[in-house]
């Protein structure tokens, strides 16, 4: 295998840190442009390294990046392998759109977890970054810093008490580069190599991935209306090490974990002595009535708190966070010293001024009234355009819909033809780990302008209408 991906010898002259970034990009322009294919398995960390004149810890952390970016998964006991399959030459551009060149663009209509960028505050940012720029002290340029960049950990420590109710101290926020790195992080310092983990069905695949990375054993429990079933995960793993959930907005399905199923979990939580990783990735944009954090409820004790700043602010920027119950810090910040994942300092002093001026509430309240526009535009489109051909969520969070099919159809096979008609929507039977039991679409709208939904809305119509199982219910008489 040598030489066989083509990376070439990087150069000495970094840290570890900025080696596996740069080796990270070299493997995700190889994957982009096709040169590795959706399927194929990467070679192994240790010939990675070789191939490029790198540690093999470099490697695995460049590795992890391809991981947590949804451009590679982690298969246990069998190695890990190509997950992109959208390349510029197999998805056909939006002429509609003016600003689409022949080029993939990350904002295809309904693509998922793509938030407002159009949104955001670009040039306050440039201003704080250039102030920061021109005053970095030393300290910034060293490889990381325990557990984040200390204003950046007083700044969040602020923000989620004021926006969450959230009490808790600087030392017990711990930054990582994704969500992928905080569960990874968690699964590590808080389970035995093996250990069974709860993980919602249907839930997120790469939380599937971080879990099988960190040498976890995910196990798939139910979600029904009311959210994770913890009767159903009692029976099939009653003392698990850790559950996953999504309680704000559990994703993909959009449902809300109901107060009796968050009391019930922190009760099984306390009698088997298993930790909570909750992951509040859509906590902040709830236009409803916002849901009580789990890590603020009476007997919360083993419960830890994620967030992502990709959802907040932009995906690039690679930060998020995870906030520790005290007495298991020195855990964390030892696992963090032992292996150096840490987050690029200089970003995290420019978010930390950003938290701190206010900018960032600002953001996220103009995101939240943009978003339910565009929630609101998106929902009308398609009764209007798809009546009766979905069951509509009434979700008062998140990024996207979760739009089940009324009637059973191949969302899989209707999710690639959308995809060569130039709309990316996400299956929703991607998402179980067992056989599916509903079928439907995870349609985006953060990243859209409400006339862009509309439109793209009438193209979905057209081509549900066009698909052979929209025949084959005419024919019976649906």
């Amino acid at each position: 295998m040598r030489r066989a991906l083509g990376i070439g010898k990087l150069t000495q002259k970094d840290g570890d840190l900025a080696l596996a970034e740069r080796l990270f990009e070299t493997l995700r322009n190889r994957i982009l442009d096709g040169a590795l294919r959706h399927g194929e398995k990467l070679p192994g960390t240790r010939l990675i390294a070789r191939d490029a004149g790198v540690s093999r810890w470099t490697s695995v952390i460049a590795v992890d990046m391809l991981i947590a970016e949804g451009l590679a998964e982690a298969r246990s006991r069998s190695g890990t392998y190509v997950s992109w399959s959208g390349t510029a030459s197999n998805i056909k551009p939006d002429k509609t759109d003016p600003d689409h060149s022949d080029s993939l663009k990350p904002h295809i209509p309904f693509a998922v977890g793509v938030p407002g960028l159009d949104l955001f505050p670009m040039q306050v940012w440039r201003r704080m970054q250039a102030r920061r720029w021109k005053e970095m002290p030393l300290d910034a340029l060293q490889p990381g810093h325990d557990g984040g960049w200390p204003e950046l950990r007083a700044a969040i420590a602020r923000h989620v008490a004021t926006a969450r109710g959230i009490n808790c101290l600087p030392s017990q926020v711990f930054v990582t580069t994704s969500a992928h790195a905080a569960i990874l992080l968690a699964g590590e310092v808080l389970c035995r190599p093996g250990s069974v983990v709860w993980m919602e069905e249907p839930g997120y695949f790469r939380t599937r991935t971080a879990l099988q990375a960190a040498g976890l054993a995910p196990v798939p429990v139910a979600v029904d209306s009311e959210g994770l079933d913890i009767a159903d995960g009692r029976r099939l793993a009653p003392k698990a090490a850790m559950a996953i959930v999504t309680p704000s907005f559990q994703f993909p399905s959009g449902v809300r974990l109901s107060d009796a199923r968050k009391q019930s979990l922190l009760e099984w939580s306390a009698s088997v002595g298993s930790f909570i990783l909750e992951d509040d990735f859509a906590g902040e944009f709830d236009v409803g009535r916002p849901s009580p954090a789990l890590f603020t409820m009476l007997g919360a004790s083993r419960v830890l708190y994620m967030n992502t700043f990709s959802t907040t602010i932009f995906p690039s920027l690679r930060l998020s966070y995870l906030i520790v119950p005290k007495p298991i810090c020195e855990r964390f910040s030892e696992t963090l010293r032992q292996t150096e994942r840490y987050a690029t300092v200089p970003n995290q002093i420019v978010l930390a001024d950003f938290l701190a001026s206010g900018q960032f509430v600002k953001h996220v309240r103009r995101c939240k009234e943009a978003y339910q526009e565009r929630r609101d535009a998106l929902l009308s489109a398609l009764r209007e355009e798809c009546g009766g051909v979905f069951l509509l969520d009434n979700a008062t969070a998140g990024l996207h819909l979760c739009a089940k099919f009324a009637q059973p159809l191949d969302d899989v096979a209707f999710a690639a033809a959308a995809r060569d008609a130039g709309i990316l929507v996400e299956p929703l039977s991607r998402f179980y780990a067992n056989e599916p039991k509903q079928s439907g679409l995870l349609l985006g709208f953060a990243g859209f302008r409400p006339e862009k939904l509309r439109e793209s809305a009438k193209r979905l119509g057209a081509l549900l209408k066009a698909s052979p199982a929209a025949h084959a219910r005419a024919a019976a008489g649906h």
